[in-house]
């Protein structure tokens, strides 16, 4: 099995990450200083109330953990200082490029609008592409939950904001109870405008349908897709469309789209020639970092290094960047590979 202190050499991708499930202890706590509010808690209560037990029931009590964050994160200020940690802390796994997900809505109770939350958090990724190696990048995500005329808002962000740091758009949430086909006009909006899509589907039991409706509406990526697993005859489908599959193991128990390791279809999928590449979701609610991530997979299927460089090139060819960009991604992924 691989060592750790490997892993931690190995250059990596990053394309699922949200920012609210995502902060810092030390950030949390900045954060509600900057607010004025009050946070009447050990460290050790801080972190049971944003971490999700690896014994969560489903879901929607894993999505429970995001509630106690959001007082916090309401002003330019604290949307960009999350940002920074979080791509902070990728570069810490060596993560050399990163997207980072979160949902502007959420983030409008201290009178910002939809573009200035957006604009926060570029400038936080700006910055630490300054301070550290790693380009980090953001993606708009829509919450299923929310009334359909209120999601209807979000694609016009595309059309005020032409910065380089906002590459996509990701519908996330309740997928049980909102299923994929109810969003088609808000996805039609979006690639009538050309924006990247990834939407999450599969990430709880009975739900491989979302998977193929997402498909069908034009995503090139899915948000874990697991239950890929239900529709053996759909992935030929995913293969020839080169469909990047965004797994989170932690994440993936966590929320219940399966019960055991023997379940668990990540190498199934790797073997079948699926495009799947390897993220933390959440690395606060799940207690996790990519370095812990890849070492799970390491373990469980005694990945070698070869195995690993193919996981962050599929990430790389399903990156939201352009063709030049992502050449010189490879190149220096694969330089870097062979010097391990």
């Amino acid at each position: 099995m691989l060592n750790p202190e490997l892993i931690a050499k190995m250059p990596k991708v990053e394309l699922h990450c949200h920012l609210d499930g995502s902060l810092s202890l030390a950030c949390i706590k900045q954060l509600a200083n900057h607010a004025n509010l009050d946070l009447p808690f050990t460290d050790e209560e801080i972190l049971e109330r944003t971490q999700a037990p690896e014994n969560t029931r489903n879901l929607l009590e894993y999505l429970a953990r995001f509630d106690f964050v959001l007082p916090f994160l309401q002003t330019y200020k604290n949307l960009e200082l999350a940002a920074y940690d979080v791509a902070r802390q990728a570069a810490r796994d060596n993560v050399k490029y990163i997207e980072i997900r979160f949902a502007p809505s959420q983030h409008l109770q201290g009178n910002l609008t939809l573009e200035e939350a957006v604009e926060a958090v570029i400038a936080g990724l700006a910055r630490a592409e300054a301070d550290f190696d790693i380009t980090a990048n953001a993606l708009v995500c829509g919450l299923k939950q929310v009334p359909l005329e209120k999601l209807r808002r979000l694609p016009q962000i595309f059309d005020h904001i032409s910065d380089e740091h906002l590459v996509g758009f990701d519908m996330a949430g309740d997928e049980v109870n909102y299923p994929q086909k109810k969003f088609a006009p808000l996805i039609d909006e979006i690639n009538t405008r050309g924006v990247h899509l990834t939407l999450h589907a599969g990430e709880c039991p009975h739900c491989e349908q979302n998977i193929v409706d997402a498909v069908n509406m034009g995503t090139k990526r899915i948000g874990h897709g697991v239950m890929s697993k239900a529709i053996p005859e759909f992935w030929e489908a995913l293969r020839n469309k080169k469909v990047v599959l965004e797994m989170a193991p932690t994440s993936n128990f966590q929320t219940k789209s399966i019960e055991s390791l023997a379940e668990y279809p990540f190498k199934k999928f790797y073997d079948a020639g699926l495009h799947v590449t390897i993220n933390t979701d959440n690395r606060t609610v799940s207690n996790t970092t990519l370095q812990k991530e890849y070492e799970k997979i390491a373990a469980w299927y005694d990945f070698q290094v070869q195995d690993f460089e193919q996981i962050n090139h599929y990430a790389i060819d399903g990156a939201f960047i352009g063709a030049a960009e992502k050449e010189q991604l490879h190149q220096r992924f694969k330089g870097d590979y062979q010097k391990l």
